[in-house]
């Protein structure tokens, strides 16, 4: 039985220690067949895995054979009752149906193989003689199943830790952190898992080669150094916010988790790592978008300001004319006004209705700017023709205040297609202005000139000015310099949102450089070549 024991302790595969035990048994025990029979996982049924004969080889596995796990035959009934049975004449024995009926055994003995009280097989030998087997065998056979027993228990065990191992390393290979193993005194990575070396660009046998503290910046490694001290002295596990550096020198983002294991008595750092560069991603545009719906929202509300602005001065500016329309009109019915004060109050009707109707005109041209981008009626002009139009009212709107308004045409200025009409409107709109918010005894001049992308005209004045902070939002419709109810210059403030539109539908643009209290320069440019840019949406005569 020692040397039973000493042999199968040898082993680590279940065939070898069936066999080892086949052929030592066969030294002390007188039998033709052995076998061994192990309960299904289904534990419905036995497995015959291991058959010697005297005549074969006793280390090479028989062929598997099933049994049902009842009474019904013998090792069934073992199983069933965990009790060894010895039968010295199987012919007589007609309880069992006989599982090796070719085998023509004679006499046999059948163990139970018990591991912590429960039954997993049977150990089973026979002989081709009446008698062969005795009680003695039986002895020795329920002895040999003990050291079985406990030499397959080891192999159990260790196929457990085995499988567990397995398991464990399939889990960290696979695992959606990055895990590692660090030396506890040196920092070295002893073991990586896959998820490591896609996350930091490193191979197994890069990564093999490095510390803990290689794995972060520069300028980070005091502090990963600290946190690893943390861990030995076991005042800290968890550390956020850390940053890692990749092969590529990219930075991620990640938690980490760091805890203290013993394996065979050596203690290391098992550090589990969480990359959170895509959250931190997700924050960051997070924050940009309230940033960005804050700023929306303060748009939104200086939108809602300037049209309660408006809606403010456009019935201060349209009920001043219809007032005046109002009472003149009722003035006419005095039976006993002169011929000349009846044609006074005509002609100041009269005013007040053109310019009632140029202001209904604005806002119609604005809508229809904004909405439907307006069809654009383009002929081939020259700017300088543009400009007399509108020279006489302007004369006359600067004599008003004294102010010295002049022309000053450019050279070779090509001609070009333009709307005239709206050319007009944004050349009436800045000189309006320009006279509009330049003081008595100041000066307004228009100027053009051949410049990049095309003609250059700007209106110069020696006004007021505009302030920086205003200027980004000149060109805003319903922007106005002076919003307030007390202010001196008429208008709805959408001149220059109309002009803006105007010249950009035109393919040009248009900006102004100002400095508050030393008057502005507003310039617009008209492209030269801009017939077929714009055949799409106007008509050209």
């Amino acid at each position: 039985m020692v040397r039973i024991a000493r042999t199968v302790h040898r082993y680590t595969e279940m065939d070898e220690i069936l066999s080892a035990i086949a052929k030592e048994l066969s030294k002390v025990v007188r039998f033709d067949r052995s076998s061994v029979a192990f309960i299904s996982t289904d534990e419905k049924t036995l497995t015959l895995q291991h058959i010697f004969k005297k005549d074969a080889e006793a280390d090479k596995p028989g062929a598997n054979r099933k049994i049902e796990l009842d009474e019904s035959t013998v090792v069934g009934w073992v199983v069933c009752n965990k009790k060894s049975i010895l039968r010295t004449d199987i012919s007589k024995d007609t309880r069992f149906a006989e599982v090796v009926q070719e085998e023509n055994l004679q006499s046999d003995i059948i163990v139970p193989l018990i591991i912590r009280g429960r039954v997993f097989g049977t150990l089973n030998v026979g002989s081709y003689t009446k008698n062969g087997l005795t009680e003695k065998d039986l002895e020795i056979l329920d002895n040999c199943g003990s050291i079985a027993c406990g030499a397959i228990e080891h192999i159990m065990l260790l196929r457990e830790a085995k499988d567990i191992g397995e398991l464990y390393k399939k889990l960290q290979q696979n695992a959606t952190d990055i895990i590692m193993l660090v030396d506890r005194n040196t920092g070295t990575l002893l073991e990586v898992n896959r998820k490591c070396s896609e996350v930091l660009g490193y191979d197994a046998e890069e990564l093999a080669s490095k510390a803990y503290f290689d794995l972060f910046p520069q300028e980070d490694q005091l502090q990963a150094r600290r946190d690893f001290i943390n861990v030995l002295s076991q005042k800290s596990k968890s550390f956020v916010d850390r940053r890692l550096i990749s092969k590529d020198g990219r930075i991620v983002v990640v938690d980490i988790s760091a805890n203290l294991i013993t394996v065979r008595k050596e203690t290391f750092i098992q550090v589990m790592v969480h990359d959170i560069s895509q959250r931190k991603m997700l924050e960051q545009q997070i924050i940009l978008q309230n940033k960005n719906l804050q700023e929306a929202n303060k748009k939104f509300r200086e939108v809602d300001m300037m049209k309660t602005e408006f809606l403010g001065n456009i019935s201060h500016e349209l009920r001043t004319p219809l007032s005046i329309i109002i009472a003149y009109s009722e003035s006419l019915r005095d039976p006993g006004l002169t011929d000349e004060e009846r044609n006074g109050f005509l002609d100041i009707i009269h005013e007040n209705g053109e310019n009632l109707l140029n202001l209904i005109n604005d806002l119609l041209d604005l809508s229809r700017l904004e909405v439907s981008g307006a069809m654009l009626n383009l002929t081939l002009s020259h700017v300088h023709d543009v400009i007399r139009s509108i020279w006489a009212a302007a004369e006359k709107q600067a004599a008003e205040k004294s102010i010295d308004i002049r022309f000053r045409p450019g050279y070779e200025i090509p001609v070009t297609y333009v709307d005239n009409k709206r050319i007009q409107q944004v050349l009436w709109c800045l000189v309006q202005n320009a006279i509009k918010f330049t003081e008595d005894g100041g000066s307004v001049e228009v100027r053009t000139k051949t410049g990049e992308n095309g003609v250059w005209i700007q209106v110069e004045d020696t006004g007021t000015g505009i302030a920086p902070d205003q200027i980004p939002g000149i060109f805003d419709t319903f922007r106005q310099l002076d919003g307030s109810s007390t202010r001196e210059s008429g208008g709805l403030g959408i001149g220059l949102a109309m002009a803006k539109h105007i010249v950009e539908l035109h393919g040009g643009r248009i900006w102004v450089e100002s400095k508050k209290g030393k008057g502005s320069v507003f310039t617009f440019v008209l492209p030269v070549d801009n017939k077929s840019t714009l055949a799409e949406n106007t008509s050209v005569d």
